[in-house]
């Protein structure tokens, strides 16, 4: 695969046929090209449910659709109404007619399956463009509903169509002022039945006037108008409103109402603030989760856990705890996934759970899609999952292998496949060939683009074959070191200073302590990055053992946010290794440590593992060990503690 792969990516190698075995491929097509991207006009599976929760629920939705009469078969034209003068002004009894020759028209094309596009119907088209103005409401929804009988064209560009289109758009837009909510969400609803409501005007500017409203919405209101916002992958001025307001309806709205509301506030990237709520949604889904569908059960579990924090991890586990290996096997294979990467955000893994998706995945990896692989590998690789069945590492080799052969989707999902690999190094699973194939120039541009200094994985996988695969015989391309320096300073944290400009965090005030009481035993130490690819500096002691002290770290260290890796030749220069030891002092942040268990997570293990191999002895030390000690001469002592197991004070 991976011969394949180089191939396709011009590079010197061994690899060298894959043009010569797959006709069609062209290198230029596949990775140079600036191909016009088109908008994305189509419902998604997402939408679609969400639009069929509101059609079959009781509440009374502002719903869009055809007149149940209306079944009108014009399998003949009268010619004469397409052949139009339009250099008169419509009056009255013209528009009307103008009107009733559309309906004509418009059945006419459904009948013989005509297209509105085809030139003969140019003149009619002009004529009643210049009549739309003119419509009242119902005229101006019966042009919408009539738009909807119109055989499909290749392309809403369509001639014609989008004259039509754009003409009823513009007129809808003029009347927003004078429409009421209601008006304005079954209007909504039509062009969302076009599939035209992501490119037209008038629900971006309903929606707008609509925002200003949201908290005196009804229940119905406020689930469309949310549904409009999910569509339109927007927000509104204040989405804060929507979630007052769903705070007084979440006891009176179905679930699957719910889910849609969920869809929403996770489309527009808006996060629950409210802990009543946030409850109030726990408390429903683990109420109902026995009856809960696949999508309102993901999209409710997305917004639960892109809004939850630490007070909400007791609610995420009884949640969790409810979940059976029966409802889990019901369950389609992508809200597995979504089950699996509940409790990412806040480090919280429920191992019961997890090993049962990931036993579901080695089942089913065959039909997984690589978008899916690589959510799978992170789950493992943040938790650092250590089963008792050793699923994890059956399944880590089995996807490996199977990166062999997703040659086409790898090359539409870069990004998947660098995130794959990293996620696989942290679990201890690694292929040379891919690495090297993933370290190309060419790939990586193809990859990241201009965005390849901001890739953080790309930085870690690097680092990982500089140092782990240091003494494996790695021959494949590195990242030059122009990029390694530009990581270095976009990437790398500011090293805590006192009194700085930049607000320090939790842990930082930690390390900060730390260093204090360590430079009243060892008076030479500092705060550096050894591995740039870590955010956080580690405290760095050169200590020499016959003078039992630390010495100042040599001239010849690295500047720092360099992005490079600070070795123990550039710690103690010259000086004898036998003699004198390197030592970090590592802290080990909430965001390090597996909720409510003292497991690292896989990310911050790699760390402790790259340390080592570099030559130094690591001392860690946990934010919630260091909360505990309530003295200063506490500290004191545990510091001692900590740095007696290393070097002889």
């Amino acid at each position: 695969m991976f011969r394949a792969l180089r191939s396709v990516l011009c590079t010197k190698s061994k690899y060298s046929v894959f043009l010569n075995e797959t006709p069609g491929w062209r290198i230029g097509r596949n990775l140079h090209s600036s191909q016009s991207r088109t908008a994305k006009i189509f419902k998604d599976h997402e939408n679609i449910y969400a639009h069929q929760v509101l059609e079959q629920s009781a509440n009374p939705y502002q719903l869009f659709s055809l007149h149940k009469q209306e079944h009108f078969a014009y399998t003949d034209l009268d010619e004469s109404i397409l052949s139009l003068k339009s250099d008169e002004k419509i009056n009255k009894d013209e528009l009307k007619i103008l009107f009733e020759n559309f309906k004509a028209v418009a059945f006419y094309c459904k009948a013989t399956n005509s297209t509105i596009s085809e030139q003969r119907f140019n003149a009619f088209r002009n004529r009643y463009c210049e009549g739309v103005s003119l419509l009242s409401d119902e005229q101006l929804l019966e042009s919408l509903r009539l738009l909807l009988v119109l055989p499909k064209e290749e392309s809403v560009r369509a001639d014609n169509f989008i004259e039509l289109w754009n003409a009823l758009d513009v007129e809808c837009c003029r009347r927003i002022e004078n429409w009421d909510t209601n008006e304005l969400l079954l209007v909504c609803d039509a062009w969302y039945k076009l599939d035209l409501a992501r490119i037209c005007d008038f629900v971006k500017e309903a929606l707008r006037k609509m925002g200003r409203k949201v908290r005196k919405m009804t229940a119905s209101q406020l689930v469309q108008t949310m549904f409009l916002c999910n569509v339109m992958r927007c927000s509104l001025y204040e989405m804060m409103d929507f979630e007052v307001n769903l705070a007084h309806y979440v006891q009176n709205m179905s679930l699957d109402e719910l889910g849609v509301m969920s869809m929403g506030f996770f489309k527009t990237q808006t996060r629950l603030r409210n802990p009543e709520l946030l409850d109030n949604l726990y408390k429903r889904l683990i109420n109902e989760l026995d009856t809960a569908k696949d999508i309102t059960l993901v999209a409710i579990l997305k917004i639960l856990r892109y809004s939850s924090k630490i007070p909400q991890v007791d609610k995420m586990k009884e949640l969790l705890d409810k979940m059976s290996q029966e409802k889990l096997e019901a369950m389609s294979l992508l809200t597995c996934l979504h089950v699996a990467l509940f409790g990412c955000e806040l480090q919280f893994c429920h191992n019961k759970i997890v090993e049962y998706v990931l036993m579901r995945f080695e089942r089913e990896l065959e039909q997984t899609r690589l978008k899916d692989l690589e959510r799978i590998c992170l789950v493992m690789g943040l938790f650092n999952m250590k089963t008792s069945t050793g699923i994890e590492k059956t399944l880590c080799a089995r996807v490996l292998h199977m990166l062999n052969n997703r040659i086409d989707e790898i090359l539409k999902y870069p990004n998947c496949f660098l995130n794959c690999l990293h996620y696989l190094t942290l679990c201890g699973f690694y292929n040379q060939e891919m690495l090297a194939a993933a370290l190309d120039e060419k790939f990586l541009k193809h990859a990241c683009g201009s965005n390849l200094v901001m890739n953080r994985n790309v930085f870690h996988l690097d680092t990982f074959v500089k140092v782990n695969l240091k003494d494996k015989n790695y021959l494949g391309p590195q990242l030059a070191d122009k990029y390694r320096k530009t990581m270095g300073k976009m990437l790398t944290y500011y090293i805590p200073e006192r009194n700085s400009k930049y607000k320090l965090s939790a842990t930082d005030h930690i390390l900060l302590e730390i260093k204090d009481i360590i430079s009243t035993l060892l008076p030479h130490n500092t705060l550096k990055h050894i591995l740039p690819n870590y955010a956080r500096p580690d405290i760095v002691i050169c200590y020499d053992s016959q003078q039992r002290t630390s010495l100042p770290l040599s001239n010849i260290c690295p500047e720092d946010y360099s992005g490079v890796i600070l070795t123990p030749k550039h710690v103690l220069s010259e000086l004898d290794t036998g003699n004198y030891k390197t030592v970090a002092v590592v802290i080990a942040g909430w965001n390090t440590v597996i909720r409510n268990t003292d497991n690292y997570t896989g990310l911050f293990s790699m760390k402790l593992q790259q340390l080592k191999l570099l030559g130094y002895k690591h001392i860690v030390i946990n934010w919630y060990e260091w909360r505990e000690l309530e003295t200063y001469k506490d500290r004191v002592d545990f510091i001692k503690r900590r740095l007696s197991r290393i070097i002889n004070l």
